[in-house]
């Protein structure tokens, strides 16, 4: 059962009583006045607004902890003293190999080398056994079901697999791919075999795969004419886009030891077969004993490998200075009645308050304490921590990738990871834990809370199921960023459904979505309308993800938003209407 709602858009009028003469306030360290002029504008020079540009910009390059090509330098003459039979070539090289993958940018190599081999799809095997899709019949053929790309598959492919894959394992990277290139990476959907991207965690899935059905993994997986299967070299081992919990050093450090280990014992291996060794040796043969022959794809392009170009590898989504800075005047410039210069103080307050932009550094230091968060409140209530399960909703979307990273981050055991069917008539059979069990929600955020508890989560179903089968089994909803109106809805739900005592959410980053509650300007609302032109305000927040930009986000700034993902199909492309409503 849902919570009854109603519908709490709040109008841009409930502020316009802001629009009082004769004030004087503080706006971000400048002393304002409404007063004294007869056109009664707010006096602030051109030059106080840039000083405030170059602050939030380099508040933000801070935060997104940008390693430099001075830094690159500095460690690799740290590496040096420590490892002194290591050349400069080699530690670069070393540092290449991890930071291949460092970018979201990464992802166009990766499409360019697919495309390179004749293939412009990825199979996402890991979701169709996973999650079945609706079964479709047709005049004269046998049921079958319809990728995303168009491919039919028959339908017992996917059922079969379903009953013999556990619940319990890591997301596939094939899953992810497939959501970065799907419409927010787009591939041209043309060809007639996509690739099945063998990863570790693929690896895992077949290796159980064959050990519970011999016969249908060699007829139907191994000599199938569905899928190419394809091997990303060193992507698994580096310090790629959604793995970066230690620091860049540490990783290179951890590398450079095994690098000098095997120079010592084949000096005689030049240092690229020493690399492939120790980034892809493992996983290859894995793949050869599951009888698989892939095509391997290497993006490096032979480049010149140097300091910069390292760096370049590890250099987050984001605008140069200079861009940043045009992109808020361009923004507001759009307003005819009120002084650029004025709207751009404000909007960069507004940005001060509310942005929130993360690179795979700093999300992979937000999982490490959301982690640390999830721990200490299971033990608060009693609980034991080996008795925390961690679920995987959906593995194709967004839900997969922070599943993916929370547990590469924080190296969760895939048995401790549950695919859990999340919305459906029907609620989760016994997913045959233990006592005193606690279920992780994980999600990247919370913003208004629908996905969590509507669209994707059946939370009252699910929860009113608990409460009859495993009465002792804890709820945990976590995210990195959670708003206070997302937190309010979903401890509503909770009290709702007299849970209590066993469910709760917690968050590393809050949002408050009434932030303009808190800015006294008799020209609140004309950035309102900048940022929202339908007359309401509740939908304005900033969050920006590397791998999205929230549903929720203003579209008026838009144009900003869209410098921190690699493409701006990233981005979602409208605000929801109804994404915010109160509960009663």
């Amino acid at each position: 059962m849902i919570l009854p709602v109603i519908n709490n858009n709040v109008s841009i009028s409930k502020y316009k009583h802001k629009a009082q003469p004769f004030q004087t306030f503080n706006l971000s360290g400048h002393t304002l006045c409404y007063a004294s002029p007869p056109n009664d504008k707010i006096c602030i020079s051109t030059n106080s607004a840039d000083i405030h540009i170059d602050k939030t910009y380099e508040n933000i390059k801070n935060s997104l902890c940008v390693i430099t090509a001075k830094d690159i330098e500095n460690i690799t003459e740290k590496i040096q003293l420590e490892f002194g039979n290591l050349s400069k070539e080699e530690i670069f090289s070393i540092m290449n190999a991890l930071s291949q993958y460092g970018s979201y940018n990464s992802i166009k190599d990766i499409t360019e080398e697919l495309y390179a081999k004749n293939i412009s799809e990825i199979f996402d095997f890991a979701a169709l056994y996973m999650y079945r899709d609706k079964l479709i019949k047709e005049k004269n053929e046998n049921p079958f079901i319809i990728h995303n790309s168009g491919l039919k598959i028959p339908a017992d492919y996917t059922s079969r697999i379903v009953t013999n894959i556990p619940k319990n394992c890591g997301v596939a990277l094939g899953c992810i791919l497939d959501y970065l290139t799907f419409l927010k990476y787009p591939l041209n959907y043309n060809t007639k075999k996509p690739a099945l991207i063998l990863d570790k965690n693929a690896i895992k899935l077949f290796q159980n795969l064959k050990k519970s059905d011999k016969e249908f993994f060699n007829n139907e997986i191994l000599n199938n004419d569905i899928f190419i299967p394809v091997y990303i070299d060193n992507f698994d081992n580096s310090y790629n886009f959604l793995n970066q919990g230690q620091t860049f050093e540490k990783a290179v450090v951890h590398f450079a030891k095994k690098y000098q280990k095997l120079k010592h014992e084949h000096p005689d291996f030049c240092t690229e077969r020493i690399i492939d060794i120790l980034f892809n040796a493992k996983n290859l043969k894995s793949i050869k004993a599951l009888g698989f022959s892939p095509i391997r794809i290497n993006p490096d392009k032979n480049r010149e490998i140097n300091a910069q170009t390292i760096a370049r590898n590890l250099a987050p989504v984001m605008p140069s200075k200079e861009n940043f800075r045009n992109i808020i005047k361009n923004i507001c410039r759009q307003s005819p009645d009120v002084p650029a210069n004025i709207l751009e103080d404000l909007l960069l307050q507004y940005l001060d308050i509310n942005l929130a932009v993360y690179s795979p550094v700093l999300l992979s230091k937000k999982l490490k304490t959301l982690h640390k968060k999830i721990v200490e409140s299971v033990k608060a209530k009693g609980y034991p921590e080996e008795n925390i399960y961690y679920t995987v909703l959906n593995p194709d979307k967004s839900f997969g990738i922070i599943s993916y990273q929370f547990q590469n981050v924080n190296n969760i055991p895939d048995d401790k990871m549950i695919y859990w069917r999340g919305y459906s008539f029907t609620p989760e059979t016994d997913l045959h834990l233990p006592e005193k069990s606690t279920i992780v929600i994980l999600d990247d955020c919370f913003i208004s809370g629908n996905t969590i508890m509507y669209e994707i989560f059946n939370y009252q179903l699910e929860a009113n199921n608990l409460n009859v089968q495993r009465d002792g089994t804890n709820i945990l909803f976590a995210s990195v960023l959670s708003t206070n109106i997302a937190e309010n809805r979903i401890k509503n739900n909770i009290r709702y459904a007299n849970r209590e005592k066993h469910d709760d959410i917690i968050s590393v980053d809050k949002k408050d979505i009434y932030w303009c509650d808190n800015i006294k300007s008799k020209y609140i609302t004309d950035l309102l309308k900048l940022m929202r032109r339908d007359n309401h305000i509740l939908a304005t927040t900033a969050v920006v993800f590397p791998f999205m930009g929230s549903d929720t986000n203003a579209p008026g700034l838009r144009e900003l938003f869209a410098q921190f993902v690699p493409k701006e199909t990233f981005l979602h492309n409208e605000v929801k209407e109804d994404d915010f409503f109160m509960d009663y």
